[in-house]
């Protein structure tokens, strides 16, 4: 379902509403493409593949490869574990490739925390994510690298994906795809390079409930975004991504390549699918706002309208899970609730957002995090 009101321009034309903290851009509706090969430049940037795990056995080994496999050869790739109980990060330090460096964290640190730890351990000028079950087009880091190498004021750059089912007969994985198989039209025609402001104000207007620019997979960040926003909000369980698009659309342009370069895979060990039958990220939207008010400039463009309308909603939807089959999830729900009240009233005042430091030295120590953000727990990394 679209969350675009009618009558409004699509975000790809020069109707698209400007920023003014980064200046005035026009809208390149009809540049083209760069046709050069990225790999074949002098000082070619190098490109971070970041894939963090957490039991990923089954599909980690097609992940490493799909990114072993890009035909733009200036990359390294980072697998982050989050303390698998399976074989996940023997399968991937039996690679061997110097491109690869595989961490291993000694005890669980959550989903949105092994997410930073990988970015914080990359060297890249991009961030290239790829989740665990995942793949990659051989030709998704060049043509990504493509538009951000050409529009130095692009901070995030997104594609479709292709949606493989692994049980093609499950009809909820059925019933997923129908809902959510092409996510991007919701915006209205995208150019190669879109206003962020404009895609901002889109999915605010929808009240954050559709992620109309994908999953971390289909995306490409500029490492500069990710140290002036910060990194993934350690909060979220369901909305842990699209509450950083929307930090980066706020403050740069945002690019889009119209071809599937990833293929995303829906079955019922995800983490998604985890979270919809339990309805664990009940409070993502709020803990979501409360990510964006972190920035002033994000603050006052929000106003006191959208937090009340998120609210309601959020309240209704609650009301009408505990009523149902899912009722049972009220105890956790109760400890949700109790630990967002704590943090509105100041009695947890742990940062929600780590920060991405400017040292260029792959984060190897990954101890820094804002003063407060709790203890760091360590990982391995292979030598």
């Amino acid at each position: 379902m679209s969350d675009v009101p009618d009558g409004r321009p699509p975000v790809g034309t020069s109707a698209a509403v400007p920023r003014s903290t980064e200046g005035q851009r026009a809208l390149a509706s009809t540049i083209e493409a760069p046709t050069t090969r990225v790999s074949a430049r002098v000082g070619s940037p190098l490109v971070s593949i970041c894939i963090p795990s957490y039991n990923g056995a089954p599909w980690i080994v097609e992940a490493i490869e799909s990114a072993l496999a890009q035909d733009y050869q200036r990359h390294e790739i980072i697998v982050c574990d989050d303390a698998s109980s399976d074989e996940t990060v023997a399968m991937a330090r039996e690679f061997g490739d110097p491109r690869l460096r595989v961490l291993a964290n000694q005890v669980r640190v959550g989903m949105a925390r092994n997410w930073n730890r990988c970015v914080r351990a990359s060297n890249g000028d991009y961030v290239k994510l790829l989740m665990q079950d995942d793949r990659l087009a051989s030709t998704c880091v060049r043509r990504m690298l493509d538009v951000m190498d050409a529009h130095p004021d692009v901070g995030l750059v997104f594609s479709p994906r292709e949606v493989q089912l692994d049980d093609p007969n499950d009809p909820e994985s059925s019933l997923w795809k129908e809902r959510f198989g092409v996510l991007h039209a919701s915006f209205g025609p995208l150019s190669l390079v879109n206003d962020g402001r404009a895609m901002f104000d889109r999915l605010r207007d929808g009240q954050f409930r559709h992620n109309g620019i994908g999953e971390p997979t289909v995306v490409m960040v500029r490492r500069r975004a990710l140290i002036r926003v910060g990194l993934f909000n350690v909060r979220l369980r369901q909305l842990t991504d699209l509450e950083l698009w929307l930090r980066i659309a706020f403050f740069h342009d945002i690019g889009f390549v119209p071809d599937a370069l990833a293929t995303f895979r829906v079955h019922r060990r995800s983490v998604t699918a985890a979270n919809e039958r339990t309805g664990a990220g009940w409070l993502d939207r709020v803990w979501l706002l409360e990510g964006l008010r972190a920035h002033p400039e994000i603050r006052a463009a929000l106003g006191s309208t959208t937090e009340a309308l998120i609210w309601f909603d959020i309240l209704r939807s609650t009301g009408k899970r505990l009523i149902g089959k899912r009722a049972g999830t009220m105890p956790s729900q109760t400890a949700d609730l109790r630990n967002y009240l704590r943090f509105r009233l100041g009695r947890d005042r742990r940062p929600l957002h780590e920060v991405l430091m400017a040292d260029r030295n792959g984060e190897a120590r990954l101890g820094a995090t804002r003063a407060g953000s709790g203890a760091d727990t360590g990982a391995h990394d292979d030598p």
